[in-house]
């Protein structure tokens, strides 16, 4: 049975729930996020939610594995620039700048607060989480490799404490983009990297010596 309704889907059906889901999530956040929402957003009977997904959460963490997708290559493209420390925080600053325009953090904050509640969601949230991590950690080596203390950096907690700073720059921006203070962070941390390209150095001959 399953195997038969399996092959009756339509892949353009599907995609239009999914990114329905999606742009719901973004809008209402996780709370008007219902299949009745979802349906009426994207112009179909919420009856195919269930024949599709089976249930709303289902279609959510079916959602969230596509965009993540689309993340991590994004951000794999954007990591493979990254050769110092201030390309780093460059990279980051228009990342930022266009999660924030597309909404797609948003989304992934959403799920995390539903995944409070859902241990099935959290389990898929926190294995693409992991990927980011991974991904941050990659960047982060390839800009401390010519760094004479880059070897002294912890490169997996840096690059977990950098990708939860992201996430919370991107959901306080988002929810007073007013506000918001991530350009002045920014800076500050570019500033930081500029700082320990220049005097890194001085500080390995110093602890060498």
């Amino acid at each position: 049975m399953t195997t038969k309704k399996a092959a009756t889907h339509d892949p353009a059906t599907r995609d239009r729930i999914v990114r329905a889901a999606l742009e719901t999530l973004r809008e209402e956040g996780f709370a008007g996020t219902t299949a009745r929402a979802i349906a009426a957003r994207g112009d179909f009977n919420q009856a195919l939610i269930f024949y599709y997904f089976g249930s709303v959460a289902a279609l959510l963490v079916e959602a969230f594995r596509n965009m993540s997708e689309a993340q991590v290559a994004k951000y794999r493209a954007a990591a493979a620039e990254v050769r110092t420390l201030t390309d780093l925080v460059e990279i980051a600053r228009r990342l930022h700048a266009e999660d924030l325009e597309s909404g797609s953090v948003t989304a992934v904050t959403q799920l995390m607060a539903a995944a409070v509640s859902d241990e099935d969601v959290g389990k898929v949230i926190l294995d693409r989480f992991q990927d980011w991590i991974a991904l941050v950690e990659e960047a982060l080596k390839g800009a401390l490799a010519d760094q004479p203390l880059g070897g002294l950096v912890p490169a997996r907690q840096a690059a977990y404490a950098i990708a939860g700073m992201f996430l919370g720059i991107e959901l306080i921006s988002r929810l007073d983009p007013e506000r918001s203070e991530a350009e002045a962070v920014f800076d500050m941390m570019g500033s930081m990297a500029q700082l320990v390209e220049q005097f890194a150095p001085m500080l390995a001959g110093f602890v060498q010596g």
